[in-house]
This record gives structure tokens, C-alpha cells and sequence, in this order.
């Protein structure tokens, strides 16, 4: 297969609730395993069926996409929490909000038998450091998950995450050395408390020992807009290395994510994650190695 083969269509093969508002929906079959042949993780570009439940894949000629009239805002980014080219699976996590939106809707209802459009992958992961700070709310779990799961051994830090409760953590497998933080809003609506700011501010970046020994300390941040357009302000401030930061915003309160990424790619910015040759985290063996642009 190749890139412009895209997109496939997917089958589910099974839905697990992780925690009462994370649900785990798992893809299976040839197409993912084609999918997978072509790109891999961290991200992966969903579409979903529009009215009447018709899933009607975009054409893509010369490894673009061209959109049919309203086909551009049933497309979502996610996380690819496991991808396994071998066997052919793909596990996505979402977010359950009720039927708030046209993902959370479609996750609500998910069975096994369904089907979703799976446009591309890629995107880029912290690298290889001796520290890392990692900073979230639940949208950027099923991510800093990812991560852990692939950081060297060696690898120190922190991972900060803000979720509705103590019902939400999850058992996060990651290197002895990184320490995990819950933040529970405890009944406060997603995106109203200052708990993920408030925690990095406290802190020292970079670390004095990790300074004083030589070595690379990284950060990432996922979390809604303000978090982290205050948060890269805040590193700017302390003079951090904005070649060291990858600051991402997942949400938005009020614009969906397609209005988001025309309004100001969700926060992106130029100059950040600049990572070294042979700095790049390694490529999972379960993960293809491609990489496929974005619609």
C-alpha cells in the first residue's frame, strides 16, 4: 500500500471503558494493517459518517485530500494509544462528553461492527532527554500515555495530569524514574481550574540538578487553549529553551477543532521541539515507520 491509497475504512472490533469517561474503541482487520504499513503514531486523523450514518471517504489525489462540501468538519485528531502493525490493530481512546460533539456522539454509540475513515498519521513525540515534564488534562492522556510507554528507561521526570476525579486515573506504565501527578477538578467543569498552570509554575524549569549535571529536560504540554497559551508564556518568561517545549492546544472552549486549527493552529508556534539528529524518540517496533501528512 501507498500513501495514496488513504484512506481506509476501518472496523471495530471492540469497545472497553477504561474509566467511566475514557472509552477504548480497538480497529482491526487488513485495512488497519494497511494503514499502518503507510504511517504511525502519535496521531492519527479520524473521519467520521455524516448523516444517516454514511461513512463517504474523501478522494485523495497526489497525497492531498480533496473535500466535498462539509466533509472537512467530520475530521478529528486523536492519539493512536497502541498501534500494532503485525496483528493489524489500532486502539483509540476518546473522551466521553455525551453527545456534545460529533466525536464524543459517535463514541457513545460505538459498537463492535462499525466502521471509521482513517486519513493519516504521524506528528511529532519529545525525543530522547534525561527529563521530562509531561502536562495534560484528560484530552492529552490517552497521549502522555504514548509517551511514557516509549521513553527510555533512563528517563526521569514528572507527568502532570488534571482529570474530572480519583475514578479517572488510570495505571500508567512508565520508566521508575518519572513520577505521576493526578489533579482532580473534583465537580469543576473541564478547562475552569488553574490546577495544571499552577503546578508548573511552582516548579523550577529546568530542574538545578538536571542543569547542574549537563543534562536535556524537556516539556510537553496538551491541555485547552488558555492553559497552554499561558504556560509557553510562562516558559518564555523563565528563558526555557522553546527548542526543548512542544506546547499543543487540544481544545478550545467554544470553537470546534477544525474552527481552532483555521483560528490559530491550535496555538502552535514556530521554533519548538527543534530536536537534535539521533535525538528522536525510537519508533516502536509494533509502529510502522512512514510518516503521511496531515489532510
Amino acid at each position: 500500500m501507498t500513501a495514496d491509497s488513504l484512506p481506509v475504512s476501518a472496523e471495530v472490533v471492540r469497545v472497553v471503558d477504561v474509566t467511566p469517561r475514557m472509552r477504548r474503541v480497538t480497529f482491526a482487520g487488513p485495512e488497519v494493517e494497511a494503514f499502518l504499513s503507510v504511517t504511525g503514531p502519535p496521531n492519527i486523523k479520524l473521519y467520521f459518517p455524516g448523516a444517516g450514518g454514511r461513512l463517504d471517504l474523501p478522494v485523495r489525489e497526489n497525497r492531498r485530500y480533496v473535500w466535498a462540501p462539509g466533509q472537512r468538519d467530520r475530521v478529528r485528531t486523536y492519539t493512536m494509544r497502541r498501534a500494532d502493525a503485525q496483528a493489524g490493530e489500532l486502539d483509540v481512546d476518546f473522551v466521553r462528553h455525551g453527545d456534545e460533539g460529533l466525536a464524543s456522539a459517535w463514541a457513545e454509540r460505538v459498537e463492535p461492527g462499525d466502521r471509521l475513515g482513517l486519513l493519516a498519521g504521524g506528528g511529532l513525540v519529545p525525543g530522547v532527554c534525561d527529563w521530562i515534564v509531561l502536562v495534560a488534562d484528560e484530552t492529552g492522556l490517552p497521549a502522555v500515555g504514548w509517551i511514557l510507554e516509549h521513553l527510555p528507561a533512563t528517563t526521569r521526570g514528572l507527568a502532570i495530569i488534571e482529570v474530572a476525579d480519583a475514578g479517572e486515573e488510570q495505571g500508567l506504565s512508565r520508566p521508575p524514574g518519572v513520577e505521576v501527578r493526578w489533579l482532580h477538578r473534583d465537580g469543576a467543569p473541564a478547562g475552569s481550574t488553574r490546577m495544571l498552570q499552577d503546578a508548573v509554575l511552582a516548579m523550577a524549569l529546568p530542574p538545578e540538578d538536571v542543569v547542574a549535571a549537563g543534562g536535556t529536560a524537556r516539556v510537553w504540554v496538551a491541555a485547552e487553549s488558555a492553559v497552554v497559551r499561558e504556560l509557553r508564556r510562562h516558559l518564555r518568561e523563565t528563558g526555557f529553551d522553546r527548542r526543548q517545549q512542544l506546547i499543543i492546544g487540544y481544545w478550545h472552549h467554544g470553537i470546534t477543532e477544525v474552527g481552532y486549527g483555521k483560528e490559530s493552529d491550535h496555538d502552535r508556534v514556530d521554533g519548538e521541539l527543534e530536536v537534535e539528529p539521533g535525538d528522536e524518540a525510537p519508533v516502536p517496533a509494533t509502529a510502522a515507520a512512514g510518516i503521511v501528512a496531515a489532510p
